[in-house]
């Protein structure tokens, strides 16, 4: 009697295995299948950024509106221009940095210019280096 429910359950066992290894096997192969149909179909435009003509990357990249300072700065702008300026920093826009800065020294409070001045003191000294 147990020995028949062992080979009982030992068939369903392996037939489930053997069915799940199928669908496994054609998923794989539909994926592969439409893989190079849907390249031809749509193809990926790749541009380096070495084939971007440096014009058009530079003057984009120094473009800043109000529309986008607001979005992102909340009640008080100059200290988000600040934050701004020092993320720019760190991604190497030194140029957009200095804009940003100098609008700090015009609009900016006390506090907000002596930061912005600092930052740029920082900059002129490692750009000296």
């Amino acid at each position: 009697m147990i020995s028949l429910i062992i080979k009982s359950y030992l068939v369903i066992l392996l037939s489930v295995g053997i069915g799940s290894l199928l669908v496994f096997a054609l998923g794989l192969t539909l994926i592969f299948k439409l893989m190079p149909q849907r390249a031809r179909v749509a193809p990926v435009n790749d541009i380096s950024h070495d084939e971007i003509p440096i014009e058009r990357a530079v003057n984009k990249s120094l473009t800043i509106t109000s529309s986008d300072i607001a979005a992102i700065s909340g009640e008080d702008t100059i200290a988000t221009q600040l934050d701004l300026a020092r993320a720019y920093i760190e991604t190497g826009r030194q140029t957009l940095a200095k804009k940003i800065l100098d609008y700090v020294l015009q609009q900016g409070n006390n506090i907000q210019q002596a930061e912005a001045l600092r930052i740029m003191n920082l900059l002129k000294a490692s750009s000296h280096e």
